[in-house]
């Protein structure tokens, strides 16, 4: 009998191995037949799908939202938990509960003894894969969420991450639940750490790190509208013809060490 010591570790379990071999097997349908023809040359946006990683009560879906009017693009957010609720033909409470959960280490040493314990949430990783690639794939799109980042090819993607203090974050969260600012402040915190160890888990990487983004924006000190604004340009800029060709060479950066 093995000991604690022989247990998988939790980023090879089997939800996680589900939602990395569902990105695997679309990318791979994705691949082009013939590796040796060269892509076309018609200028493509740099971004087609803006994606937002949130702190708890940073007013990230709102800022999906306005981004998605800004640009007349679609916004994904609640809308992919109840499209995966369809398509597992399971109640849509019972699939928020997995949203952006990933298993503990007890749960992880025993899933392979007790399969019906994980079966669900690997269903619903496979579908959020399939359907976050789909989406990316389709482009014009803002995805909040669901490690979305981290799915969708980087190199045409805006990556961004909104924060802001935990004593506003809890503010607005009393606002809108109706709770007192001690409930909010610690639903903020368990709502923060739950999606870091879904990020940790499912994509091996530290959802609060800015070097995973192209943007980190404070809400609480810029506002929804200007970070609205930000966004939005740094789409229309990556548009081709947006901005001109430099004519001659930049000169050599200044080293700022």
């Amino acid at each position: 009998m093995g000991t604690i010591g022989d247990a998988p570790r939790p980023e090879a379990s089997g939800p996680a191995r589900g939602l990395r071999r569902a990105m695997a097997r679309w990318l791979s349908r994705r691949a082009p037949a013939d590796p040796g023809v060269p892509a076309s040359a018609e200028p493509r946006a740099r971004f087609r799908v803006v994606c937002i990683a949130r702190e708890a009560g940073a007013g990230g879906s709102l800022l999906g939202r306005m981004v998605a009017d800004r640009l007349g693009w679609t916004v994904y957010d609640s809308q992919i938990v109840a499209t995966i609720a369809r398509r597992m033909e399971r109640p849509i409470e019972e699939v928020e509960t997995l949203d952006e959960l990933s298993p503990s280490v007890v749960q992880d040493w025993f899933l392979p003894l007790r399969e019906e314990h994980w079966a669900p949430l690997e269903a619903y990783l496979d579908h959020l894969a399939k359907l976050v690639l789909s989406i990316g794939h389709a482009g014009d799109a803002v995805v909040v969420g669901r490690g979305a980042g981290f799915m969708i090819p980087r190199h045409e993607t805006l990556s961004v991450r909104v924060i802001a203090p935990l004593k506003a974050r809890s503010r607005r969260l009393a606002d809108r639940l109706g709770v007192s600012p001690r409930t909010a402040r610690r639903l903020a915190v368990d709502l923060d750490r739950r999606r870091r160890k879904f990020a940790r888990t499912m994509f091996r990487v530290d959802d609060a790190d800015p070097h995973q983004y192209d943007l980190v924006i404070d809400t609480e000190s810029l506002g929804l509208p200007i970070a609205c604004e930000l966004i939005a340009r740094a789409v229309e800029a990556g548009r081709p013809g947006a901005l001109p060709t430099p004519s001659r060479a930049l000169p050599p950066p200044t080293r700022m060490d």
